[in-house]
Parts: C-alpha cells; structure tokens; sequence
C-alpha cells in the first residue's frame, strides 16, 4: 500500500489557510473481469428502472450509470462479493497505517462509472458535513486518462494515472475528476462512500439507508 501525504507548506501568519490529509493506493488482488461484464449488462436497466434525481457536480448528465448512484448499491452484486471484502481490508489497513482507530461498524454506498468517448468527470466532492468520512474508487477498465485531486485552496491537482485494479482511497470533502475519454473504449469505474456507523445514522437521510450495505 502507498500512503501519500498532503501538507499545505509554510505559513507565515496564524490566519494563512493550513491543510494536512492522507490518500492510500494500492492494487487489487482480485479479478474484476466478471463484475466489469455485471455492469455494462445492467447499466441501461439500471437507467431505466430510476428517475434521473442529480448528477452529482460530475456533468456526465441524466443519461448515467453515475446519476443513479444513490438508487442502488453495486456491492450488492453477485460478482462484487470479494470486491466488498478489499474495500473494508483496504480501509482497514489504511487507518491502521495512519494510527487511527478502525471504527467498527463502517457502511458503504458504491456505484458504477460508465464513460465513453467524450465524457469527462468534472470536478467534485463526496461529502462536506461534520460525519464525513472517507470515499475511494477502483479502476476496472482504463483509457488513457489520468484522475485529478484538488488541494482545499486551489493550487495545482495532483494527479494519479487511472490503471486497471488499482483501489484508492482519500478524504471525502477532497475535489477530484478526470480527464476527457479520447478513444472508443469504455473507461469503468467504482465509486464508493463510506461512513463510521454514527455518520450513517446521523448523516444518511432515512429512505436512502437501505442502499447502504455494512462492511
């Protein structure tokens, strides 16, 4: 596992914005291939099934996987069995590495990214109220695209090459997006949220609890 760590810098008053946080990335033991085929099969099901509500700051539109994340939970998938047991092995090990408590229990909420040619994510953050945890996502099939991350008060992104089974995980108030699909194939990814229990009771509005699954 790499852990990166993001610092603002020197500040030279005691009112100068400061910022210190953590990502980890890691590789994935696990084949994706199945789920990879899982999603495109339901994607248009799933866009039909549910009203468009948001999209969510991505401007991929009404016509997403993306804008229906709220409504389903990919982990509930029949493929997506050992896709759940990483996402809480990898957590796990990242608050550890950090010297952090691992809250027991942790709930998460995952989703599908389906780009083609021409989508892009714009930029966007997951959560900024006083529960937020942590988010991540997984790349299961590439182009060459790069994501982006936003430090609090502007700067350059850091960016972070988009490669076939690699897990990230980060703040879930950080800005991110990616950069534009340019070739035919489809760029899939996994989306996840995860909150400590008392963020799940306390943040996630009642009707949308059911679609979040415990880790």
């Amino acid at each position: 596992m790499k852990i990166v760590k993001f610092t603002s810098g020197d500040t030279y008053t005691p009112f100068a914005p400061w910022w210190e946080y953590y990502f980890c990335e890691d590789n994935l033991k696990i084949s994706l291939t199945d789920l990879k085929e899982e999603i495109l099969s339901k994607e248009k099901d799933i866009i039909d099934q549910y009203e468009f509500e948001d999209d969510w700051g991505t401007k991929l539109g009404p016509n997403s996987l993306t804008s229906r994340s709220n409504r389903y939970n990919l982990l509930e998938f029949d493929t997506a069995k050992q896709l759940k047991q990483t996402i809480k092995k990898t957590h796990d090990q990242f608050v550890t590495e950090l010297g952090a408590p691992t809250p027991p229990p942790i709930y998460a909420q995952c989703w599908a990214n389906v780009m083609r040619k021409g989508d892009q994510i714009a930029p966007h953050s997951h959560g900024k109220d006083a529960w937020t945890y942590i988010s991540g996502h997984v790349c299961v099939q590439t182009t060459d695209t790069s994501t982006h991350y936003w430090n609090p008060y502007g700067g350059d992104p850091w960016s972070s090459p988009n490669e076939v089974g690699k897990i990230t995980l980060f703040p879930s108030w950080v800005k991110h997006g990616t950069d534009k699909v340019v070739d035919n194939q489809e760029r899939i990814t996994l989306a996840f949220d995860i909150y400590t229990e008392e963020g799940y009771i306390n943040s996630i509005k009642d009707h949308m609890k059911s679609h979040w699954v415990k880790l």
